[in-house]
Parts: C-alpha cells; structure tokens; sequence
C-alpha cells in the first residue's frame, strides 16, 4: 500500500527550505532548480547538435505503411512502433525507418477490439501492447502479431491522457478528469488522486503517492446552449513524462515538478511566483529531461467564457542546465535546419535513455527546400522525399 501525500504542502517547505539553504552539495541527480516565472530569463539560442547526437529516420512508406502526420511513438533500442488514430491502427519499424508490418484490430463489438487507438504503451521485455480503450473504459492486450490476449475493465470511470508500463506487475496513468461537473467553461475536474498503478493482470487502480487538492486543467470545456452539443479547447501541457529509469510528473496544480523513480518522488524543479488567479493561470510541462538537461514549456491559461474558447498568450521554453544551474529562455534549432526548430504536441510512450523525438512531415520538409532553410543530411533527405511520404523522425541522443 502507498502512503499518500500533500505536495501542495510539500512544495511549500521545499521553497521554505530552498530560501535558507546556501548552494547544494547533492549529486546532480537531486539538484533542485528554482524557476521564477515572474523573471526575464537571458534569451539563448541552443543548437541540439552541441549537446546530442542527431540521427534522422524517414519512416519507409509503401501501400500498407502510410501514416497521418499526427501518431503516437514508441521507441526500443531496435524497433519503432507508431500508432495512427486517424487509421487506428498500429504499424511496427526497425532503427533504420523499414517497415516490418502492422495490425488493426478496430471498431467490432466482439470484445476483441478496440473502439478507437487513442493511446497504448509497449512492453518490450514480454513483446506485448496495452491499447487503451477509453469508449469501453479498459485496455486491450495484444502480442506484436496484433493476437488477442485478454481485455480488462477498469473499475473507474476515468479519462487516461498518459499510461506507461511500470514495472513488470503494473501499468502507470494519468487520469485528466473523471465525467463529472458541469460543462459551464470551469473546471470539472474532481479527482484528488489522478495518477494510478493499474495491475497489468486485473485492473485493480491504486493512488500513486500524490494527493492535489485543488486540480487545475489545461483544458475547458463548453456546451453549446442550441444545440447542446459539448466542446472542448486545450493547452495540450504533458503532465507526464518517461525517463530511463522512472517518470516526470509536471502536473499543472503544482508548484514542484518531481522525478518518480522506485516509488520515490524526487523533486527536480519548483515554480514560484506563478499566476494563480481563477481566469490567469501559468502551466507548464517538461518537454526532455535528460542526465544533464531539462527543457520546460511555461504557459498562461485565460479563458474568454464569452466567445467560449482560450485567450491566446505567447508560450516560453525555458532550458536548465542542471550541473551548471544555469537557466535560459531558449529557442532551438539543429545544424541542419537554418530556422528555429518547432516544439509540437504529440505523444512519445517509451523511449531509450537520454533521448528527445521529435517530426517533420514530409510536406513541411518539402516546404523548408524550397525556402532555402534544409542543409546537410536533412536536405538531402528532403530532396529524394514524396510529398505523400511519411513523417522523418528526428532522434537527438544527448552526450551526457
């Protein structure tokens, strides 16, 4: 059993302790990095080939490999396996972007199948997926072949954003709100413990150690008084994120991002001065983390309740450098690209130590050809590409 804890309260006494403490004498690893949202970090511009080793991969496309722009990605250290919501299916590659074959098993009423491929998590010790089906509220295992092994309920009525696996017995998952509340632009959100270990054999939900008082979303949701019809606008900020040994949880209603590894929450990152009026809020979300590096997305939520939708703010990336303390409003680009790299929104499960991933899509490399910007391998790479082809994975292996 895990004990819970209040890490509002938490978050507090470390600020409390971080104020009267001199420099840290902690190994790197429990470094804690203080960020003052209200602050002008020093703008730097950071080439990821200076601190990671770049490798491309053009995803192979053939008659049964093409892929929407928009995938979830799940990397070992010798296969890639994407998979399509639009198509919802999944579809299997080696290192080098060749197609070794998918499955769909998709949209029946035979208990077999899922309704939609929203989200799975890979485990590649037992060569088996776990594919989430949220419009029946349990997940599906399969073996690489796409073979039926069980399906399990689960026994809340919970919306997963993220599910990973833990460890051999459990899976892990964030919980983004539970269907409940009013669709009235406020928060519905009503769960104080939104991140669970599910067992991978019977479902059973148990609280990870974090209780939140006071959940704060990055999303809002309306209901359209004519027709009646529910709609819903987001910041798309991760909450969680895998590392080699363990997960970042950046939940937005928190003021500390912790590292959870071997049961133990590890703070690595606390946020003070942040806006936390009811219609101006800032959020954030880690977007790498690696033995050295932390890159931190920072973002304002205000909501416009008359037009019902998001009040647009500039977001900012801020780059921490955890053995030297040093923080920087950053913008990134890469050798081969001459303007600045874009930082999108998608879903990465797991992924080898050290890494981050991200796309281009083959129109949006074919439109950085013809504006000049490609050199290198990229440009080569844009140059023999189809329009149509699949997205080109970039993998950026950080040196330390």
């Amino acid at each position: 059993m895990y004990r819970s804890i209040n890490v509002s309260i938490l978050g507090i006494i470390l600020l409390l302790l971080l104020s009267c403490t001199g420099p840290s004498t902690h190994s790197l690893s429990n470094e804690l990095i203080e960020i003052d949202v209200k602050k002008e970090y020093p703008k730097k511009d950071i080439v990821l080939n200076d601190i990671a080793e770049i490798t491309y991969i053009p995803l192979e496309t053939n008659d049964s490999s093409v892929i929407h722009p928009s995938f979830e990605i799940s990397l070992s250290t010798d296969t890639i396996i994407t998979g399509d919501y639009f198509q919802s299916k999944l579809f299997f590659f080696n290192k080098k972007g060749d197609y070794l074959g998918g499955f769909k098993r998709c949209c029946g009423q035979s208990g077999t199948e899922y309704h939609s491929l929203n989200l799975f998590t890979v485990d590649y010790t037992q060569q088996e997926l776990y594919v989430y089906d949220d419009f029946f509220l349990s997940y599906i295992l399969y073996d690489f072949s796409g073979n039926f092994k069980r399906r399990i309920k689960l026994p809340k009525q919970v919306w997963l954003r993220h599910l990973y696996v833990y460890d051999d017995k459990n899976l892990i998952g964030y919980s983004k709100w539970s269907w409940h509340g009013k669709f009235d632009g406020k928060s519905d959100v009503v769960e104080e413990n939104p991140y669970y270990f599910i067992d991978k054999q019977t479902g059973v939900m148990s609280p990870v150690p974090i209780t939140i008082k006071k959940r704060i979303s990055d999303d809002v949701k309306f209901r359209d008084e004519k027709t009646g019809e529910s709609m819903l606008t987001s910041l798309y900020m991760n909450p969680m994120l895998k590392t080699k040994d363990g997960f970042i949880i950046a939940d937005p209603s928190l003021d500390t991002v912790y590292h959870f590894v071997n049961d133990v929450l590890t703070p690595v990152t606390v946020f003070k001065n942040r806006d936390m009026e009811e219609n101006l809020v800032d959020l954030h979300s880690v977007i790498f983390y690696s033995d050295r590096y932390l890159l931190l997305e920072v973002q304002k939520k205000e909501v416009d309740y008359a037009r019902k939708t998001l009040v647009e703010h500039p977001n900012h990336f801020l780059f921490c450098d955890r053995e030297t303390q040093e923080i920087c409003e950053a913008t990134l680009y890469i050798s081969d690209k001459t303007s600045k790299l874009k930082i999108d929104s998608y879903d990465v499960s797991e992924i080898p130590d050290n890494m981050f991933v991200s796309l281009f899509t083959a129109g949006y490399l074919k439109w950085l050809l013809e504006q000049g910007t490609l050199k290198g391998e990229l440009k080569k790479i844009a140059e023999n590409l189809d329009e149509e082809a699949n997205s080109v994975m970039m993998i950026a292996k950080f040196k330390q």
